[in-house]
């Protein structure tokens, strides 16, 4: 989870980022150009997107309670989900406007769009220096953001100089397609890895089967079934798992068990495990046990 300060942190890059897109918008029209107007959708999408992590933000941080015991991580994922939803139906407006420009190219205002670009590279080169000089993940993140939008205008900005020098009007639909295929990629990059927390994936870098054989290897545990890997908010892996052990264990063998297997999940990175313990060889004979044991055939079935 982000630490309590950067709630403050998002509010400053959200009112910046609104007031930026509602100026590209402006320069868009008034310039005629399809790339400042791509690019203005990808900063709605970012102003959207911070505005909605900030708000979601607050939401993720309440406490687990009766109404949701895993706590409220899933909001934070929700708003990035909505954000990525608009950003397609942005992206696919810019692409009905500027197909028709590759095949018509209409001229654009080339000075126009190099003072607004000139003045892009600028008021984003400043905020991308000043996040990337932040220590967090976050910010570091951010920071990687605003240097892509400085790329961003330093594409308009060179294309409008050509724009300037030759007549090459198609150029400007040329660019925003590139943009808008640029953030088609990133969102549906990004919708994968939300969708899979929402499937309820097992975790990036988890393999159930391998974290289940790790715990309890050279433990005395007879075999394992029910292993259940999922995560609630994309970043702290949860696990359930089921082991048999001997029925003549004793309760002190039974506890020195549990507190193993507990301390072997959480150094392989399982935040919060809930492991069953059976006693006895026999519990498995139900056929719901056979699919969940996390044996390496089984695991190779399954792709």
């Amino acid at each position: 989870m982000a630490k309590p300060q950067a709630k403050s942190r998002l509010a400053l890059p959200f009112f910046l980022n609104l007031f930026f897109t509602v100026f590209e918008i402006l320069g868009g029209f008034y310039t005629g150009s399809v790339a400042i107007l791509a690019d203005a959708v990808h900063d709605l999408g970012d102003s959207i997107a911070i505005g909605l992590a900030w708000v979601l933000d607050l939401k993720a941080r309440q406490k687990p309670d009766a109404a949701y015991t895993y706590g409220y991580g899933r909001y934070a994922l929700l708003g990035g989900m909505i954000a990525s939803l608009i950003l397609v139906a942005g992206a696919a407006g810019v692409i009905a406007e500027a197909l028709p420009r590759l095949l018509d190219p209409t001229p654009v205002d080339a000075t126009g769009m190099i003072v607004f670009a000139v003045f892009g590279v600028i008021v984003n080169g400043a905020a991308a220096l000043n996040a990337s000089k932040g220590s967090s993940l976050n910010e570091k993140a951010v920071g990687l953001h605003l240097f892509e939008d400085v790329f961003g205008w330093i594409a308009v900005l060179l294309g409008a100089i050509a724009m300037r020098l030759w007549d090459i009007p198609v150029l400007d639909a040329l660019l925003s397609l590139l943009f808008t295929v640029y953030i088609l990629f990133h969102v549906f990059k990004n919708l994968r890895e939300l969708l899979a927390v929402f499937l309820e994936r097992s975790p990036r870098g988890f393999d159930p089967a391998t974290v289940a054989s790790a715990a309890v290897d050279g433990v005395d545990v007879l075999s394992v079934h029910h292993v259940h890997l999922w995560t609630v908010d994309g970043t702290n892996p949860l696990l359930t798992l089921h082991a048999v052990i001997r029925a003549d264990a004793t309760a002190a063998e039974i506890e020195a068990i549990r507190s193993l297997l507990h301390e072997r999940l959480e150094a392989a990175g399982i935040r919060h495990a809930t492991v069953e313990l059976e006693s006895g060889p026999n519990l498995c004979e139900v056929p719901e046990c056979a699919p969940d044991l996390p044996d390496a055939d089984h695991h190779h079935h399954q792709h």
